[in-house]
């Protein structure tokens, strides 16, 4: 082509990385961001693609100093690039790889293995490298430029709000592909060397602006939702590290202060008179996965789960219970120890990746089995809860419900089998009796297979349901529906696309945290709770049903004075946590969200807005600062620590 100059490699990479950022533009263009703004959505372009042209011109500049000082060799180019892939991949990749390294090889060699996977991983820059220049000629380079466009929008796609460096490594090996391949295309287009260095010098300045300059709070929570956005993902120094005593003058409103207080060394609390049962009672608890509150309150729901429907219009039913986490181990560890989840002492573990092995603490059914109560667990998947890991410590017996072969757990019928199976054995006495049904968890495959998510999830509850109405007939056959109570609940929620995601397990969003509570049986009257209330409450209450104190470090508050009749305990601070965000709903309805990976403040006010759409940290900063200064006093007081990662 006449007049035309070769594309230098290193103009080539930082082009590359452009197209990144023009695929990452079209994404945000595409979200919606409720009451954003235009500038808020303007600065999400300028900081995200300011951020990716600045990680282009750093490999433009790495590339640019190789050829002018490396010697010619084709094979170290390669060879370089994959001992800097490995370096980053062990920094930044091998975090992510962390619990299914504990799955796959225990805690002793989990390290390793994260360590030999990543390395592993990380010769796919290199390899995109080769293939790019291998690709490098006439029309056959295009076809390297699509695959890195697939690639790039992909990454837009997958492992939604995690996995941060994993995304970073496919967009690098992305930009690698594309930059490797358009190396020596020709180009009519060219700057003369000083107007070509001004240029460059400019676009540095702004891309580095991007990097360095804090774009507000605002911007910040939008820009880490979006994954392929590598740089804010990995969080740049745009805030310093969390310093609880910066807090310590926030005020705490009086009504608040006895829930702010110390409570490891308070007394025990005396169950309350007259007992609720008998003291032959059998009380079964069971939660079932992924259960949100919404389920419940949906009218075209109430078909195909008649039974929950039942149970929660004739017995004690709170709409809308907090639970302590959106990850099921942390929930579960939190209720069975009447702690928050950042209040234990965790350690990792092969089986769980987060046991209690170092808490020693009693649990709810050390408690009850001590007294003579016999406590029995049905296990529908064994690394969940178990006397492994400790999180289920205390049960007179597990009994494991058979998994098909092929099945990667016990689904509701083999579970109800062996609930009626172990309630035909016992004769006289009081029995606990607990199992987690597993049927509901993603990817929602167990029930109908046809239609949206939301709509395979609620059949695979339907499922559950059907299994509770055969525990129903049967209780009333056997006679032993007057000495039963039956608490009905979930371990979290689940998102179905509100705030960008399709799972749980993630920040604490009322989509996630939010679940029913249903205790039902003959002594309860049918009632509804006048306000929110934490699942914490069942901790207690399930002591007291049987006549037993709590432990005054108990969070929650026994349930059973308002299955008499009483009024709930209202107008306390609930917290709700997931690896390392916190939450706290305040009595008068102000939700505040601490971000300590990605270090956003978030604040809403789900009174007026129950979808969580307009964070009140963006027009009132110093509001914003009390409010999470609630939330950081009540951690400190309450002596939490981070949970596992």
């Amino acid at each position: 082509m006449a007049g035309a100059r070769p594309l230098s490699p290193a103009a080539a990479i930082v082009l590359a990385w452009a197209g990144l950022a023009l695929v990452n533009a079209g994404c945000i263009a595409a979200r919606a961001l409720p009451h954003a703004g235009l500038r808020v959505r303007a600065l999400n372009h300028l900081f995200d693609a300011g951020q990716l042209l600045f990680l282009g011109l750093v490999c433009g500049l790495a590339v640019a100093l190789w050829q002018r000082l490396a010697p010619r060799r084709s094979w170290l180019a390669p060879l370089g690039l994959s001992l800097v892939a490995v370096v980053l991949a062990l920094a930044i990749l091998a975090p992510d790889l962390d619990n299914f390294a504990l799955r796959m090889a225990g805690r002793e060699r989990a390290a390793l293995l994260a360590a030999t996977l990543a390395v592993a991983l990380a010769q796919a820059v290199p390899l995109a490298y080769l293939a790019g220049r291998r690709m490098a000629r006439s029309r056959v380079r295009w076809i390297a430029v699509a695959i890195a466009v697939v690639a790039a929008v992909v990454n837009t796609q997958i492992l939604p709000v995690d996995y941060p460096g994993v995304h970073a490594f496919l967009a690098w090996t992305a930009a690698t592909l594309a930059g490797a391949a358009l190396a020596g295309t020709p180009s009519r287009w060219h700057l003369p060397p000083a107007p070509r260095r001004v240029a460059v010098v400019v676009t540095a300045i702004l891309a580095g602006a991007t990097v360095a300059i804090d774009p507000g709070n605002a911007v910040r929570v939008e820009l880490t939702r979006l994954d392929s956005a590598l740089l804010a993902a990995h969080v740049p120094p745009w805030r310093g590290e969390v310093d609880p005593s910066q807090y310590g003058h926030i005020p705490i409103p009086p009504e608040l202060a006895p829930w702010f207080a110390w409570s490891a060394d308070a007394p025990p609390i005396a169950a309350s008179e007259p007992p609720l049962l008998p003291p032959d009672a059998i009380v079964l608890f069971f939660t079932l996965d992924s259960m949100r509150a919404e389920v419940l309150q949906n009218p075209a729901n109430h078909e195909l789960l008649p039974t929950l429907h039942r149970w929660r219009d004739a017995g004690f039913y709170v709409p809308r219970a907090i639970s302590p986490s959106t990850v099921t181990r942390f929930t579960l560890a939190s209720l069975f120890t009447g702690l928050e989840v950042p209040q234990l002492r965790w350690a990792r573990d092969s089986a769980t990746q987060g046991s209690l092995v170092k808490e020693d603490r009693p649990r709810v059914a050390d408690l009850l089995t001590a007294r003579g109560v016999t406590t029995v667990h049905v296990i529908s998947q064994f690394e969940l809860v178990n006397h492994v890991n400790k999180i289920g410590r205390g049960f007179s017996e597990e009994i494991e419900a058979p998994i098909a072969p092929g099945d990667r757990l016990a689904y509701a019928p083999a579970v109800m089998d062996a609930i009626l199976a172990r309630l035909r054995q016992h004769g006289d006495g009081p029995l606990f009796l607990f199992t987690h049904f597993m049927d509901a968890h993603h990817p929602f495959d167990s029930g109908d297979r046809k239609g949206r998510a939301y709509a395979r999830h609620v059949s695979e509850l339907a499922n559950i349901d059907r299994e509770l109405a055969r525990l129903d007939a049967w209780l009333g056959e056997a006679g032993l529906w007057p000495r039963t109570l039956i608490v009905v609940s979930a371990d979290h929620g689940q998102a179905f696309g509100q705030h960008g995601v399709q799972h749980h397990g993630g920040p604490p969003y009322e989509e996630q945290c939010r679940v029913p509570l249903i205790v039902f049986g003959p002594a309860v009257a049918a009632r509804e709770s006048p306000c929110d209330l934490p699942l914490l409450d069942l901790s207690p209450t399930f002591l007291e049903l049987f006549g037993l104190e709590a432990p005054g470090s108990f969070v929650g508050r026994s349930l059973v004075p308002a299955l008499r009749g009483e009024p709930p305990l209202c107008g306390r601070p609930v917290l709700s946590t997931t690896w390392d965000v916190f939450a706290l709903l305040l009595p008068d309805g102000v939700k505040i969200l601490d971000n300590r990976r990605k270090r956003t403040l978030e604040v809403y006010d789900l009174h007026a807005d129950p979808r969580e759409t307009k964070n009140l940290c963006d027009g009132d900063p110093a509001g914003c600062d009390a409010r999470v200064g609630l939330l950081r006093r009540y951690l400190e007081l309450h002596g939490a620590i981070p949970a596992p990662r």
